[in-house]
């Protein structure tokens, strides 16, 4: 590798779920697009992930698929979430802020 080749690169940041990388996880535009956070993580009873913002106000038209390694790339703290079970979701005030798990409900 010459010693321009990695400008204006970005490192990526570490991946440290079990699940592939390029497993299809639920999201919303808001958090596509960097205009609202992830604040909500839900690792549901089906092994699906969510990950969305503190919006009421989504609707299906809001409703995005990407890979887990994209939720990764968009907030890199969700790693702190790569053993959360099934049945479990984690909310938080902002980022930075600590993960507060809870058991889903059916």
């Amino acid at each position: 590798m010459g010693i321009f080749s990695a400008l204006g690169k970005k490192k990526q940041p570490e991946f440290k779920f079990t699940d592939s990388e390029t497993k299809a996880c639920f999201t919303c535009d808001h958090v596509v697009s960097g205009e609202r956070s992830i604040v909500y993580v839900a690792h549901d009873a089906d092994g699906d992930w969510h990950f969305m913002c503190d919006g009421d106000d989504h609707t299906e038209e809001n409703a995005k698929i990407i890979s887990l390694k994209q939720a990764v790339e968009l907030d890199p703290s969700v790693n702190d979430l790569y053993e959360m079970p099934i049945g479990v979701g984690a909310v938080r005030k902002s980022p930075g802020e600590r993960w507060e798990p809870f058991r889903l409900t059916e």
